[in-house]
């Protein structure tokens, strides 16, 4: 049986009738999708392609979410992430695969040992 092809708001209309989408084949065109749509669509094992999500920021309430403190960054509540690009060269990279070493985890203790010796260092040259 062949599928009837629809377009992404066809389906999501579909979808919010509560029909059954698996009767159809969706073919995306140029149209812009809604977040919460994209996510609908989602959740139905259908991918949007990225460049259709639309995100209006401006009809997002904000108004429930807490202002973050001093006292939870302070307490480690909540804690700043940092992301960096390492480049290392294949031979160290495949030794870091084999031997199941968490970057994350080995580039946190480094920076931490590295900042206790120069606080050391430091102390140490005062006296």
């Amino acid at each position: 049986m062949k599928k009837t092809i629809v377009n992404q708001r066809q389906a999501i209309k579909l979808l919010k009738e509560k029909k059954d989408i698996s009767l159809f084949s969706i073919e995306f065109n140029e149209h812009k999708i809604e977040a919460i749509d994209a996510i609908l669509l989602g959740k139905n094992k259908i991918d949007v392609p990225e460049h259709l999500i639309f995100y209006d920021d401006d009809s997002i309430d904000f108004s429930d979410d807490p202002d973050i403190t001093d006292e939870d960054i302070e307490t480690g509540k909540i804690k700043w992430i940092v992301n960096t690009e390492i480049s290392l060269e294949s031979e160290i990279s495949n030794w870091i695969k084999l031997q199941n070493i968490d970057l994350s985890q080995l580039t946190t203790q480094l920076i931490k040992n590295f900042y206790q010796t120069m606080k050391n260092i430091q102390k140490n040259a005062a006296l």
